[in-house]
């Protein structure tokens, strides 16, 4: 079981700061009560696209739900990370740069298992995504149109765009992922 009880802190102590019950809270990101309290709480280990709801519905960043970014520098390993993770855990997304707003964007390592095929629609705050393969290959779909990204790919695309991230490798495809915000 992975400890989202930094996740839970921020967003209690994120809704507090803002003044809004639950109730409203759930209005605003269509995530239900139940679940922000069970989030909150730290009983439910919320997916990548519930964090991206709570998110978008505050109008907060990302990385603002998800660990405390009050030093200024740090030295980060994935290994002593947490990962957010989605459709069965064939995606694990770790946030290793978080959003400032003097550089306006944030940065996720990202490992994508073999037969992941994982769908994104939830960055309304964002207006960029850059992508960079480091390890194996995905196919990315991003409205109509169709990639084949190997290691050392790099695309660029508008990451308000419904899109989706598809391993039919063998091996682990292991992406960075950049977000940027307006």
């Amino acid at each position: 079981m992975n400890d989202f009880s930094a996740l839970g802190e921020k967003l209690k102590s994120t809704r507090n700061k803002m003044g809004l019950s639950l109730s409203e809270v759930s209005s605003m990101t269509g995530v239900s009560k139940t679940m922000l309290s069970q989030i909150e709480r730290s009983i439910s280990s919320p997916t990548i696209a519930t964090v991206w709801k709570i998110a978008n519905g505050l109008r907060i960043k990302f990385q603002t739900l998800l660990e405390n970014t009050d030093r200024p520098s740090e030295v980060k390993n994935i290994s002593s990370m947490t990962p957010l993770m989605d459709d069965q855990g064939q995606i694990q997304i770790y946030c290793i740069c978080p959003f400032s707003p003097l550089s306006g964007f944030e940065v996720f390592y990202g490992i994508l298992k073999p037969g992941c095929n994982y769908s994104s629609t939830y960055h309304k705050n964002s207006h960029t995504e850059h992508l960079m393969i480091s390890q194996g290959e995905i196919e990315l779909v991003v409205g109509s149109n169709t990639y084949q990204l190997q290691a050392g790919s790099f695309i660029t695309f508008d990451s308000r765009e419904y899109h989706t991230y598809i391993n039919n490798g063998d091996v682990d495809a292991v992406a960075h992922f950049i977000i940027s915000y307006e």
